[in-house]
Order: structure tokens, then sequence, then C-alpha cells
């Protein structure tokens, strides 16, 4: 079996005491769903909480696992086995679920990421798992960085931070990383010592992937992990909080407005809360790129009135301040089936509880007594293009009738919604209340 190369690096932790303090700190009782492909990093992580809660002799917390299998190999099938034979010897109930369906031909990484944590989670909500944990190592760490730096080499890059040691999947859902400070070497000497074995996935060897090249390139660079961005990372989304809470109002989770002597792009908290507006407005999962950030601040700095559009968003710079609306172009008409739901413009969960199919489109531009009701602080001139924004619900047939009250509208925090890093946690809260929505979960730890 190949021996991973490593960067020496003080903070690295033995596998076995990392799940010890994982389970001393976690929250009881707790159902535990560890996700295991069978490599060394997924098995050396159930074996090691595993031998953890039983040496704790804490009966409030429960184990079980799932394998995802991608059907992308033909050996996959018989893999999933071996991990369930694993799973049945040590007593921990276990579950396989397969990637069914086609495949794309393109961008199959991101496909399988987002399948198999979609797997997870649906594993996760039928057993009554508190939270999910993976593999994650600090070879990975180093990739992902390396990764990140690679694409943006700027010192504000806050992909640097690399990945988070928790991340909130689809707002109900943690995802834990108690290795994340282990070796991959470390890991596998651990398994040895418990007479088990694992298994390697060939694909980890094809540099067709990107993070393959960048583990393979790592062992001869000098680089290593900071590990004050973490922190640095988690300060500025906590300075950012405070920002928004203290400045921004956001109307029907449309319309931003920050007050004239609020602007200030100077200041980072103002700069990264200005991104995650217009990411949440523009209904983007992710900030805006820096190209366009920088763009949007030189237009600031000016002082000068005017508009501006990045990132599906208008920027309207006013006497009286700033105000940040989706723009008017390319609005779409969602149909939505009667009891059930969709996604409009990937800023509203629509749902449907009526008997009748309904037609979801962009409100009424012209609507002036409408806009001055909902926008009563802003000047018309903003009030209205920002009534666009706003989803409108009618009958998606002539003849059908319907309920306004069996329609549910939810506004989606596109940046937040999907995958939340615990270190953005107090941003995403604050973005959260300002949209009127539920703030999100707290880990179990």
């Amino acid at each position: 079996m190949p021996v991973d190369a490593r960067i020496p690096d003080e903070m690295t932790v033995a596998p076995l005491p990392a799940a010890r303090s994982f389970v001393a700190t976690l929250r009881k009782p707790s159902h535990i769903l560890v996700a295991i492909s069978g490599g060394s990093d997924s098995t050396g992580l159930l074996l090691a909480l595993h031998q953890a809660i039983a040496e704790a002799g804490c009966d409030r917390l429960r184990l079980s696992a799932v394998t995802i299998d991608h059907a992308l190999r033909v050996e996959s099938a018989a893999e999933a086995r071996q991990v369930a034979a694993l799973c049945l010897e040590l007593g921990v109930s276990h579950v396989t679920r397969r990637w069914e369906g086609a495949k794309p031909a393109s961008g199959l990484s991101e496909a399988s990421r987002l399948a198999r944590y979609r797997l997870i989670a649906e594993v996760a909500d039928e057993i009554g798992a508190d939270l999910v944990v993976t593999g994650h190592t600090i070879g990975d760490q180093r990739e992902t960085v390396a990764m990140r730096a690679a694409r943006n080499a700027g010192g504000d890059n806050l992909g640097l931070s690399g990945m988070a040691d928790a991340v909130l999947y689809d707002g109900r859902h943690w995802i834990m990383r108690p290795f994340l400070a282990c070796e991959r070497q470390a890991i596998r000497d651990y398994i040895l010592s418990r007479s088990q074995s694992w298994v390697d996935d060939p694909s980890n060897e094809n540099t067709g992937y990107e993070r393959v090249r960048v583990r393979q390139a790592l062992p001869g660079s000098a680089a290593c992990l900071d590990a004050e961005a973490a922190v640095k990372r988690r300060k500025l989304s906590e300075k950012t909080a405070d920002f928004l809470r203290g400045h921004v109002q956001v109307f029907h989770a449309v319309l931003a407005g920050i007050p004239a002597n609020s602007v200030a792009p100077d200041r980072s908290e103002f700069r990264h809360g200005l991104a995650a507006l217009i990411a949440t407005l523009g209904g983007r999962a992710y900030f805006p790129a820096a190209s366009s950030m920088e763009r949007v601040l030189r237009f600031l700095k000016t002082r000068e009135n005017g508009r501006m559009t990045v990132g599906r968003v208008l920027l309207d710079r006013r006497c009286d301040g700033l105000y940040i609306f989706r723009e008017q172009r390319n609005l779409p008409e969602l149909q939505i089936e009667a009891h059930g739901q969709g996604l409009w413009d990937d800023r509203f969960l629509v749902r449907n509880g009526s008997a009748f199919p309904i037609l979801v489109t962009a409100g009424r531009v012209d609507d002036a007594p409408g806009a001055e009701v909902l926008f009563p602080s802003a000047p018309a001139g903003v009030a209205k293009p920002a009534m666009a924004g706003l989803p409108q619900i009618a009958a998606a047939a002539p003849y059908a009738t319907y309920l306004t009250e069996g329609v549910n509208i939810r506004p989606r925090l596109a940046p937040f919604d999907l995958f939340l890093p615990r270190f953005d946690l107090e941003l995403a809260n604050a973005i959260a209340v300002l949209c009127g929505r539920a703030t999100y979960p707290q880990p179990p730890v």
C-alpha cells in the first residue's frame, strides 16, 4: 500500500487520542453516524471512535455507519460489503446506499460529492443520527489550502483557512472531522495495530483530478498550514456579524439598506458583510470573486452616487446610503404542482400546500402602492425595482382557485443553506435574522 509523503507539522495528533478527545467533548446523548468508504482514513476513524467509546464506558453514545457506493467502479459493491463485514464484527449498525442513475460526463467529482452528502443525510434522517463524522485528515487540509491558494494568491483569501472542523449540511446535519489534525500514515499504523486492513481506491492516484496532482506535488513543497488562518476567519465572521446587526436592514429578504455613514470600504467587516449580502440577495452559493469585489470597492470609494451590478444584484449608491437588491434580468417563472415544492430564483423555497398547481413569477415593478407599503423607508426608485425580486404567486391555470394560506414561502440563504462551515456560523446567523429566518443550529461540541 502506498504511503503518503508528509510535511512535518507540530499540530498533528495521533488518531486514538483525537478520537478520545472528540468523544469527551461531544454533547451527550448523541447518535454518531460514521461515513466510511473502506479507505484508511474512514476505517481508522470508525475503529478509533469504537475504541474510544468503549474505553469511556459511555452508554449515551451510539455509533452507526454508512457507506456510499458511487457505482463508478466495478469493485465498489464488493468494497461496501467488506465495510459491512467490519461493522458486523464491531457490532456497529451499517447501511450501504448506492448512487443510482446516469453520471455526468463533466464535473464528476463535484456531482459525486453532492450525491454522497445527500445520501448520507437521508440515512442520518432515517436512523435519527445527531451528527455525521468523516475521516478528513491534515493531508486533505494541506491539499485544500494549496488548491485555494493557487486560485487566489491574495492575503485576504479566506480559503486559506482550509476546511472547518465542522460543517452544517442542509441546515440540519452537522458533519464533523475528528481526524483533521491526524496524519494519514499514523492512521494506517493504528489500523494495522488493530489487525485490520483498508481498501485503496485507484482514483486516489488518478492525476486527472486536481486534488491528486496537488497531493503529489506537496511533498516537494515547503508550504505549511497557517494555524491562525481559521481563527482569523472566525474572528472576521464574528466582527462582520456585529457590523451587520448594527448597521444593516434587510426588507423581506430582497432589499438591503446601509446608511451612508456606515459605508466604509476600508473596513474588513464592511467588505466581508457586503460580499455576504451580495451573494445572499443574488441567490449565489459563493461570495463574489476577488476581482468583482475590487470593482465594487473602487466604485464605493469614489463616494459618488450611481449604480453597478455584480453577482445578479444591483448596488444603488444614493445620498442617504447604499441599497442592494436583485437586478430585474433573467427572473424565472416556476410552476409548482399541488402539494409540491420548488426553488424560485435560487432565493426562495416555495411549498404549495394547495390542491392546485401554482405559478411563481417576479413581482410587479409598476406596483407603486405595493412598493410603498413593503419598503416604506426606501426611495421610490429603489422600492419599485426591488419589487421584482419578490416571488408572486398565481394560479397556474385560469380555471383554478387556490388558498394563499396554503402556500408557504421561505427565504433561502444560498451561501449558507447547503454547506455552512462552523467559522462562518455567527455571520450566517446574523444574515438569517436580517432576512426573517430562524438561526442555524449550534454544533454538538
